[in-house]
């Protein structure tokens, strides 16, 4: 079987794409080929997973200024040229999106050259690109439930989100530290509040491990203020091996994407979700929304933050060892992060493999 998958722009888009291609390429000894963006982080995850790679210079159109237009079109109807050509010469059975512009020039070329096409959409609200390909698309998986009615009933399949193999092979969590998302690229309020709410309940979390991920703005003053507090905190700006992160936790403070919540559906692991208020169509929210009404996770509104608030839910939930096992359970009943099995599956099914 020969499987074209494209992504582009963010992690949330890329490692979906890369976790489909390791479960094809092992599972089912697909060929893939990986096409994404020549300015982004596709490139450098691809040749890490040993994935053959090629680079389409596209731009995104949402958002764009009239005068930005017609050089975006041009530069895009160039990248579906290329994308047309390069599918002729790879023959693919499948092309499959996981988001981002790139893919939409992608997926469309593979349904013109009568290849089997798939979109993944990560979030309870699907992006622009994933909307419109929904449209087309042979198959739509979907990480939540389609409670908008964006994508077509007959082809959408609720799988959840695919993990890479490092995470989705680890067994249940048992962890017993607190973690603290401040995000990959950083969020400030959450560092703030968290800097703040842990000075306040010092006492109560004495002896506790407590790991911080700050991005990289705003490491040195949270390292800084945690020492001048005394409170011994493993913080760094990034975690290479989020493997090894997850298995400590007991409670995660975290934003509410799609694919962390995944990965802490997969351990088992019980969340403090401070949406992003920007997020595109308040989907953070509804991904929020759903965890919380499953009794697996708990909603601060980014308006509501505050390091006292924050500070209580932390206590409050850590000494309620029963209610934080039970939303623990909850979480990984919900199976968000079950994707790259039930993605692989549903192809080998509509392949006759």
């Amino acid at each position: 079987m020969r499987v074209i998958i494209t992504a582009g722009g963010t992690g949330g888009h890329i490692m979906p794409a890369i976790a489909i291609a390791e479960a094809l390429r092992e599972r089912m000894r697909a060929r893939i080929l990986f096409i994404g963006t020549d300015r982004g982080m596709e490139a450098r995850q691809a040749q890490a997973y040993g994935i053959d790679f090629l680079a389409l210079k596209a731009m995104g159109i949402k958002g764009k200024r009239i005068k930005s237009l017609p050089r975006a079109l041009a530069i895009n109807a160039g990248a579906f040229v290329t994308a047309l050509k390069a599918i002729r010469s790879f023959h693919p059975d499948w092309v499959i999106g996981t988001g981002g512009y790139v893919t939409g020039m992608v997926v469309l070329a593979g349904r013109l050259s009568g290849a089997k096409c798939a979109i993944q959409e990560q979030n309870s609200i699907p992006g622009l690109t994933n909307r419109i390909l929904g449209r087309v698309a042979t198959r739509v998986f979907m990480a939540f439930p389609d409670t908008g009615h964006a994508f077509p009933e007959g082809k959408s399949i609720l799988t959840g989100n695919p993990l890479r193999k490092e995470l989705a092979e680890l067994k249940r969590n048992a962890g017993s530290s607190l973690v603290i998302m401040g995000g990959s690229l950083g969020a400030h309020s959450i560092n703030v509040a968290a800097v703040e709410a842990l000075g306040l309940c010092k006492e109560a979390l004495a002896g506790m491990e407590i790991i911080h991920q700050t991005g990289a703005t705003d490491l040195a003053w949270v390292d800084k203020a945690y020492r001048d507090m005394g409170i011994k905190v493993r913080v760094r700006s990034f975690f290479d091996d989020m493997a090894e992160v997850w298995q400590k936790a007991r409670l995660v403070v975290c934003r509410a994407g799609g694919i962390t919540l995944s990965e802490l559906s997969r351990l088992g692991i019980p969340a403090i979700m401070i949406p992003l208020p920007g997020a595109a169509d308040n989907h953070q929210m509804e991904n929020a929304r759903h965890v919380s009404d499953a009794s697996a996770g708990w909603i601060i509104p980014e308006t509501e933050l505050s390091a006292t608030r924050l500070a209580s839910e932390i206590t409050k939930r850590l000494h309620d060892s029963e209610g934080l096992a039970k939303a623990g359970l909850a979480m990984q009943a919900l199976g968000l992060g079950s994707g790259a099995e039930r993605i692989t599956q549903e192809i080998a099914s509509c392949s006759g493999v």
